[in-house]
């Protein structure tokens, strides 16, 4: 059933905060079979990324950044094989049970995307998943890597494909991986509402040497955080190894938390928990990983991804293949 003009302006004035520019833009969105394909050209718009996007850089606060000198961390960065299958199956319980009770707030810890709130905050949901989707695209503007409609892409931990959608409408192909069956139902059904038949998802293996599939630019955020160190290091290892040539790589890790301490065996023997943790891989670590793949760091930026920068000190890092 076609949109009428009330659903029309409700978006104007909702997601672009104005009225219509004259009555023929208005008309030329009446034409969308749904309220959601109405929603989502809405959001898609380069209007709507910018209104999404602080204008003005907040004042950065004295005590904002933290100093070199902190103390050092005691964390097991390294694991045998069968120490990381029995970590690996761990997360994956404490993940299985996310993706089943609470595959949205999972993704984006925020009480409207509870699942007694996400009927009336799915818009927004998957709104801040294109804008994270441009803000990527910014970012390798910035790099001059470009033609992405000709280049395939690999997102870890796409959960529920919230930014997932963004990348495959960028790319030629999109592989989105996770951990939780519950969370890539949701995905799958997400492409399939909105037709976008260009991203394929998988399930990660319980075997954590198994390859990801070879790719021009691989993204993650707020997944790695999740994992024990020596899994996060295991997981920069496959990232790295599956950018071709040339590619890119974005991805976030927490390298430093206050107070913050990582004994493999004693994380082991600890009961299971079936929610998420946040860990950190000291940014040593991450450097010699990223050196090991023969890449080198174009940016390395301090982002509060974690929500908590009080407790973490996090980073988003930008890393190029070498050629040859």
């Amino acid at each position: 059933m076609p949109v009428s003009r009330e659903e029309v302006l409700w978006c104007y004035r909702n997601l672009l905060k104005r009225n219509p520019e004259s009555e023929a833009a208005l008309k030329s969105h009446l034409g969308n079979k749904s309220f959601r394909q109405l929603v989502e050209g809405f959001v898609r718009s380069p209007e709507f990324a910018d209104k999404t996007r602080p204008s003005v850089p907040p004042p950065v606060r004295k005590d904002r950044f933290h100093p070199l000198n902190l103390k050092g961390m005691e964390v097991d960065t390294e694991a045998t094989t069968e120490q990381l299958v029995q970590a690996f199956g761990k997360v994956k319980t404490a993940w299985t049970h996310l993706g089943t009770v609470k595959p949205h707030f999972s993704v984006i810890t925020d009480q409207q995307f509870l699942p007694a709130n996400i009927g009336d905050s799915i818009d927004r949901f998957w709104a801040s998943g294109e804008a994270e989707a441009t803000d990527v695209q910014r970012i390798l503007e910035r790099q001059k890597f470009s033609d992405l409609s000709r280049k395939t892409c690999v997102e870890y931990g796409c959960g529920v494909g919230r930014v997932t959608m963004g990348l495959a409408r960028r790319f030629r192909t999109t592989h989105g991986y996770d951990i939780s069956n519950g969370h890539l139902a949701h995905a799958r059904q997400r492409a399939q509402q909105i037709a976008q038949r260009n991203v394929v998802f998988h399930q990660c293996s319980n075997d954590l040497l198994a390859d990801l599939e070879k790719c021009d630019f691989f993204y993650s955020r707020i997944v790695f955080q999740h994992n024990p160190p020596p899994i996060i290091a295991e997981l920069i290892r496959q990232s790295l190894k599956a950018v071709n040539p040339g590619g890119i790589a974005i991805f976030q890790i927490p390298t430093y938390g206050f107070g913050y301490r990582f004994v493999l065996e004693e994380w082991l023997a600890a009961a299971q928990v079936l929610d998420m943790q946040m860990h950190c891989l000291p940014q040593e670590k991450v450097f010699s990983l990223i050196a090991e793949a023969k890449c080198v760091p174009l940016e390395v930026r301090e982002d509060n991804a974690t929500g908590a920068a009080d407790k973490y000190i996090s980073n988003t890092f930008v890393v190029r293949k070498n050629v040859g």
